[in-house]
């Protein structure tokens, strides 16, 4: 963590043409024992030598049992007497960095909640990586989403019946059996009832996969309007867009990233290829007449 000050000399005499501009720069410990984690906060030039921790005060401190960004905050403000220290700041990483643990955790909704609160805080130069590691967050909600959304599909098909066979044989053993029939038809009153609350969920499903998708590809868009440098958010939104069937821009993305970072050439290629090989399968599906719903549905379930 870093953190800037600075201030100006009163007496021109000894002005030397330069100010006390200084960065704080804050390390794991070096020294053992106590209870952990420990910190060490070093004070640093403008020339980038620290400072000598033998003159006189001299702003250096090794402290343990430094578990959070408030704690950090007061060593800096209180103890090192820094100034010009944004509490915006402080709040924003606070909740950024419990963000980063539930999800590190796989507590998906208080990772989401956490980037809520940091993104609240409209701490702006830190906006574009908290909405792509909450962008993070909403696929890994998503992916949570399609697995119980294929459970349902799952249990769907096996408790819907084949109705070009199932229905035509109740029907004869109904004619054949009156006394049969009205129990066969309550049965299947029944069936019915069943098979149409799993549909309901299936439907809910589906829409909960592609609200967090959404969610997903929002933030990692705008990630990649505030750091078009880094390759990470335009990964990410192509993740995003090729989750929700948008093939052909989630290629555009994929390619922009490997621009940045050529180093993802390997990793990406045989991605895009199967990407443009899906988008052969999807225009042919439409032109033989598959429903927009029927194809997503499809997509989505298959994965």
């Amino acid at each position: 963590a870093t953190a800037s000050s600075s201030s100006s000399s009163s007496d021109d005499d000894d002005d030397d043409g330069s100010d006390d501009n200084a960065i704080i720069s804050v390390y794991p410990a070096k020294f053992k024992g106590g209870k952990g984690p420990n910190v060490r906060c070093i004070q640093v030039k403008d020339n980038g030598k620290e400072e000598e921790e033998e003159e006189e005060n001299a702003r250096a401190l090794e402290i343990n049992n430094v578990d959070s960004v408030e704690k950090v905050y007061r060593i800096l403000t209180k103890y090192m007497g820094i100034e010009g220290i944004d509490p915006l700041a402080r709040d924003c990483l606070k909740h950024n960095y419990k963000g980063n643990s539930h999800l590190e955790k796989g507590e998906i909704s208080d990772a989401i909640l956490s980037y809520d609160k940091a993104i609240a805080t409209n701490y702006t130069p830190y906006e574009g990586i908290i909405l792509l590691m909450r962008s993070t967050a909403y696929l890994r909600r998503a992916f949570n989403h399609q697995s119980a959304l294929r459970d349902v599909v799952s249990d769907l098909a096996t408790t819907v019946p084949e109705s070009d066979a199932v229905i035509p044989t109740l029907y004869r053993i109904g004619w054949k059996n009156p006394t049969l029939a009205g129990a066969i038809c309550k049965r299947v009153i029944q069936d019915c009832r069943v098979q149409d609350k799993k549909f309901q969920q299936t439907k809910y499903r589906h829409g909960l996969y592609e609200y967090a998708l959404l969610h997903a590809a929002q933030d990692s868009l705008r990630a990649t309007e505030l750091l078009p440098d880094y390759a990470k958010a335009w990964l990410r939104a192509g993740d995003s867009l090729a989750e929700l069937r948008k093939l052909k821009e989630s290629v555009q993305y994929y390619e922009r990233a490997v621009e940045v970072d050529p180093t993802l050439t390997d990793t990406l290629a045989p991605i895009i290829e199967r990407l443009q090989e899906s988008q052969e399968f999807l225009n042919k599906a439409r032109a033989n007449g598959w429903s927009e719903d029927t194809l997503r549905l499809a997509l989505d379930v298959a994965g």
